[in-house]
């Protein structure tokens, strides 16, 4: 296995234990803390951005960089996936009940890092670099995950999987910060939840 799939895979279970982690907890600690949840997420952004300028010596930060960061990621915007979640997740928390919240992190979590790991094993049907089978592991692992936090909603399920998967394939073209998927898709979710919440 070459080590760009290597750090691929690295990064992908990183992403999907992590961000379980990250909506268990807050689907715990809401309900004590109420909207204040959103503060280690803004201040764990906050030391990621600048790490890079203050931590050159720092062995957590060269350790981050050589197991998890893409290359490319590390010369232009070191930890750019990870300060991206954090704030395309906030909005979520802010805007909506913590059930829906939770679920959208979770349908990002799980559906981005099984999409990126089943496109590049088994994607045999290229839409640039994203793959047919890899939009159908998104919207498959995602459904279930978002369930957990949805109390049997399925339709709601069924919609942000659908749409996560959208998104997260329509980003198949670009590279840019504004196009990310760890942006697009909560926004987007937060958005559709808006929208649909008073009629489901």
């Amino acid at each position: 296995m070459d080590s760009d799939k290597l750090l691929e895979i690295k990064r992908q279970f990183v992403h999907l234990i992590l961000g379980l982690l990250i909506a268990v907890f807050i689907f715990l600690i809401e309900p004590l803390y109420g909207k204040f949840v959103v503060i280690p997420l803004i201040l764990a952004a906050a030391v990621l951005f600048i790490l890079p300028y203050i931590g050159t010596e720092l062995r957590i930060h060269n350790y981050l960089q050589f197991h998890f960061e893409r290359p490319k990621d590390i010369e232009h915007f070191p930890y750019r996936g990870a300060i991206l979640y954090c704030i395309g997740i906030i909005p979520a928390i802010l805007l909506l009940n913590i059930n829906t919240a939770c679920a959208i992190i979770a349908v990002l979590s799980v559906g981005d890092s099984t999409s990126t790991l089943i496109g590049s094993f088994y994607g045999n049907h290229r839409i640039g670099h994203k793959s047919i089978e890899g939009l159908a592991a998104f919207i498959f692992f995602s459904f279930f995950a978002g369930l957990i936090f949805l109390q049997n909603n399925t339709i709601m399920a069924i919609i942000f999987a659908v749409i996560g998967g959208i998104i997260e394939l329509s980003n198949v073209y670009h590279d840019h910060i504004i196009l990310d998927d760890n942006l697009l898709v909560p926004i987007g979710l937060t958005i559709v939840a808006l929208l649909i919440q008073p009629f489901i």
